[in-house]
């Protein structure tokens, strides 16, 4: 069995629409600083660290892989769900998306939550994965079975600990949940 920690990004500087890559804002940091402290007395020594390659993501990380004194693994699978490129198309068509389903979502979006499956499937030693709210819905999705995108509303920061045992995925405990949508 594979111990995982799925950690959600702390709050960005910047929303969706603004910035396609923005850093962590004052309270993203200290969102980062407490997710360290928490994995410090969950996470085993030796542990790989896993990032997505987006800032906030990374800056959410570096807390703990400085605590721990190892490097963060970049690893592309665990990147943001695709999204438009421009800026202002952004928000209402993440709007969109967080109300629908996956299978209504195009190709592109089908392969990149079958590469995060495959990703979580092949992982065979505690780790530590720092990524975004969708990809712990696309999670959470291949868990429940369930066709919605939303499966769970993860806060910033928050940390969800999934046991893997070959096809059988389920939570050892889910961290704290927002109170409403993302932005």
């Amino acid at each position: 069995m594979s111990a995982i920690w799925l950690v959600r990004h702390g709050e960005a500087a910047a929303g969706f629409s603004e910035d396609v890559d923005p850093a962590l804002s004052a309270l993203g940091q200290t969102q980062a600083a407490a997710a360290a402290r928490a994995l410090a007395e969950q996470v085993p020594v030796g542990a790989a660290l896993l990032t997505s390659p987006k800032r906030r993501a990374i800056q959410t990380g570096e807390p703990f892989a400085l605590r721990r004194g190892v490097t963060l693994q970049v690893d592309p699978r665990f990147v943001e769900l695709p999204s438009p490129g421009e800026l202002e198309a952004r928000k209402p068509w993440l709007q969109e998306v967080l109300q629908g389903t996956w299978s209504a979502l195009p190709e592109s979006v089908q392969q990149w939550r079958r590469e995060i499956v495959a990703a979580i499937q092949a992982l065979q030693n505690p780790s530590v994965i720092f990524t975004h709210f969708l990809v712990i819905n696309a999670v959470a999705a291949q868990m429940s079975g369930d066709d919605a995108v939303v499966q769970c509303l993860p806060a910033n920061g928050s940390i969800h600990h999934l046991e893997v045992a070959g096809a059988d995925w389920r939570w050892a405990s889910q961290g704290e949940m927002l109170k409403s949508v993302v932005n």
